[in-house]
């Protein structure tokens, strides 16, 4: 039998990953330097990517925590090569002589993997325990 929350999911996150992926291609041909508009798309990305990963698992108490530890250390971890793969995409698409990111740039984004998996693991961390409480606390209500 089909479980009708499970197929709703699904449809939600398929209509987010189409969402997502428009919003990428018009942020594409956008003539911009910065490296705040390539962050939030691979943030969204991995974010999208880890909460798929943690939504189709398995929900067992012990290792819900620490499922959720991983993948958002690991979506920090990726965070930074998405988004220098987005910049390299960007300066290809647009063809210039010179790239639109410069080497600082890169570096900055490289920089920064620690805040990224820090983030990423605290964050996940956070929803993970709120996970379980939110859980503990639809079971003491159905004990009631």
């Amino acid at each position: 039998m089909n479980n009708p929350s499970k197929a709703r999911g699904r449809v939600w996150f398929r209509l987010t990953a189409l969402l997502l992926g428009f919003g990428i291609l018009i942020w594409l041909p956008v003539e911009d330097q910065s490296e705040l508009g390539v962050l939030i798309a691979s943030g969204a990305i991995c974010t999208w990517i880890a909460a798929r990963l943690l939504i189709t698992a398995p929900q067992e108490d012990r290792q819900l925590i620490l499922r959720h530890a991983l993948v958002g250390s690991g979506a920090g971890l990726l965070l930074a090569p998405m988004a220098i793969i987005l910049m390299a995409v960007k300066s290809g698409i647009h063809g210039h002589g010179t790239p639109d990111f410069s080497i600082d740039q890169i570096q900055s984004v490289l920089l920064r993997i620690p805040y990224f998996v820090l983030s990423g693991f605290l964050i996940s961390l956070g929803v993970g325990i709120w996970r379980l409480v939110r859980r503990n606390e639809f079971e003491a209500e159905d004990e009631e």
